[in-house]
């Protein structure tokens, strides 16, 4: 897919309870926040960078999740319907260390012959770092939303829609210690 046909969202809207609170875009690491150090690898390879964030991100069009306090779904679905482009790239917004090769690889896959691109790590699906056909998945994740089937780790294993898999293996060959999908979800993990 080409950078015209892609538009990010960054999930921001978490609650952090393990962090006391604190908006998790805003944590420091390695001199510059989460949020500078995404915005730097996504910008050369998306059309537009949105957040899914309950606040609003100055210099960025924000939209709040479809249905509070349901998780990341929510921030899916509230980018899926915001994105004006035919793909969504989904990031969550506690992954420090995305790096432009790792986001090239992925958005690298996705075609007219499939619906989503994914990574699998240990044969588990990581659906907070994902592509998503829009036209697609707004129906589905609509549908799992109204249904109250809200765990994202579903999302791409319980669709009856085709997902080009990512392997681990071809994620280590441009990223070996797998550090582009290390979250920040505790005060040790920074």
């Amino acid at each position: 897919m080409q950078r015209d046909d892609v538009t990010a969202v960054i999930l921001a809207g978490g609650k952090a309870t393990r962090l006391g609170g604190v908006d998790k875009r805003e944590l420091v690491v390695g001199g510059r926040t989460i949020f500078e150090r995404q915005v730097e690898a996504l910008a050369p390879c998306v059309a537009e960078i949105i957040v899914s964030s309950p606040r609003p991100v100055p210099g960025y069009r924000t939209v709040a999740d479809a249905m509070p306090g349901i998780g990341p779904i929510a921030g899916i679905a509230a980018g899926l319907a915001a994105a004006t482009t035919p793909w969504l790239l989904v990031i969550a917004g506690d992954m420090p260390y995305m790096h432009r090769a790792f986001l090239e690889l992925l958005l690298s896959r996705g075609d007219t012959e499939c619906d989503a691109v994914g990574i699998r790590i240990r044969g588990l699906p990581e659906p907070l770092c994902t592509a998503l056909r829009v036209a697609a998945w707004r129906p589905v994740v609509a549908a799992r939303i109204a249904a109250g089937r809200f765990k994202a780790s579903a999302l791409l294993t319980d669709a009856a829609l085709h997902v080009r898999w990512i392997e681990e293996p071809e994620v280590r060959a441009i990223d070996p210690d797998l550090r582009a999908l290390h979250n920040v979800n505790a005060p040790e993990d920074l």
